[in-house]
């Protein structure tokens, strides 16, 4: 079995950090797509609106052929105006979908939010935590050498109590850590949940 070395410390320290950044770009990247799905509910919104003006008119017209439609020689049959109810009825359907689908989208995007800065807050303390680890390491090879120097006790006795005042820093860091990644599971359960109402949302509409 290879022996663990001080390198191999320092490098899991800086091999974190990278993930720390990568993780940190993911948390922006999940950012835009939120900003593009929100942007994208606003969009059906705006048609929405476009649409519930298209069904007033229908509606007004119905009504104008409901009147023609007594008159025998109006033009209008009960034919024109059953099929004008029946697109009302289909217009007015395909608004409640919109509705709801950009009601949904815009709720993924909200989640998304809660998400990406529980991933921020996780990189900052995965970067912190590195430090510590390097700290630890960089004061367990001075007191090394410093006993292998025979340097005074006192002198090493000062730098083994920073030494635990450090390594209870690094418990308590790696336990924020585990919390703040309870947490980022928690947000990631209800950006699942957005995402399943986003799919029940959506049905045969233009």
């Amino acid at each position: 079995m290879p022996i663990v070395t001080h390198e191999d410390e320092i490098e899991l320290a800086k091999l974190d950090v990278e993930v720390a950044q990568i993780f940190t770009k993911l948390a922006h990247k999940i950012d835009s797509l939120g900003s593009q799905e929100n942007k994208l509910g606003e969009m059906y919104q705006s048609y929405g609106k476009d649409l519930q003006l298209y069904l007033r008119k229908l509606r007004d017209k119905s009504k104008q052929m409901d009147v023609l439609a007594r008159e025998e020689h109006s033009g209008v049959d009960s034919s024109e105006v059953t099929e004008v109810k029946k697109t009302i009825h289909d217009v007015d359907d395909q608004i409640k979908m919109i509705e709801g689908f950009y009601d949904r989208l815009k709720d993924l995007a909200l989640q998304k939010k809660g998400l990406t800065k529980k991933m921020q807050e996780y990189s900052k303390l995965i970067v912190d935590n590195a430090k510590i680890r390097k700290k630890i390491v960089m004061l367990g090879l001075k007191i090394e050498k410093a006993k292998n120097k025979m340097v005074a006790a006192e002198s090493i006795s000062s730098d083994e109590d920073k030494m635990k005042d450090i390594e209870r820093e690094f418990e308590r860091s790696k336990k924020e850590l585990a919390k703040k990644w309870e947490q980022i599971l928690d947000e990631r359960s209800e950006v699942n949940e957005a995402w399943k109402g986003l799919k029940e949302s959506i049905d045969e509409f233009e």
